[in-house]
């Protein structure tokens, strides 16, 4: 998967993005780069809304699946039909894409989700609060109604 410190400009799939629209990078982490983590469980408002936006919402969708490339304990690509809650997310394909109060869309890898839950990855603020609002970037190309990448 391709590598973007936290809040750095967004350049991976220009095209799904608007003209004039700043876009920052959020949760795409690479094993040779460090990324801040917490020791709490994420919000649970927060956690809610990253799963619903991760299952409904997502948009830049690919033909392609990008994996985690942190090591794991259990088989590699467990993380793409992962269980959270009562969902079971197909993560690694799309992006989340939400809007601060400022109009700034930040963009991440739906495999945030993973990396979140598994590895204690601590988004930026401006991430977590934007989701908590649920400001869904527009022109979700990705929303879904229980069709494929969304199975409920």
């Amino acid at each position: 998967m391709t590598y973007f410190p936290d809040l750095s400009p967004y350049d991976y799939l220009p095209d799904t993005v608007p003209a004039g629209v700043e876009v920052l990078a959020v949760g795409w982490l690479d094993p040779g780069h460090d990324f801040p983590t917490a020791a709490d469980d994420p919000d649970p408002v927060f956690w809610r809304n990253l799963i619903t936006l991760a299952a409904d919402h997502f948009a830049a969708a690919t033909r392609g699946v990008h994996g985690c490339r942190f090591g794991h304990l259990i088989e590699a690509d467990y993380q793409y039909n992962a269980v959270y809650g009562t969902r079971v997310l197909f993560l690694g394909h799309a992006e989340i894409r939400v809007v601060t109060p400022d109009g700034r869309w930040l963009s991440a890898p739906t495999l945030v989700v993973h990396y979140i839950r598994d590895h204690g990855y601590r988004p930026p603020a401006e991430f977590v609060e934007a989701v908590t609002a649920m400001r869904v970037a527009p022109g979700d190309g990705g929303h879904r109604d229980g069709g494929a990448g969304a199975r409920i």
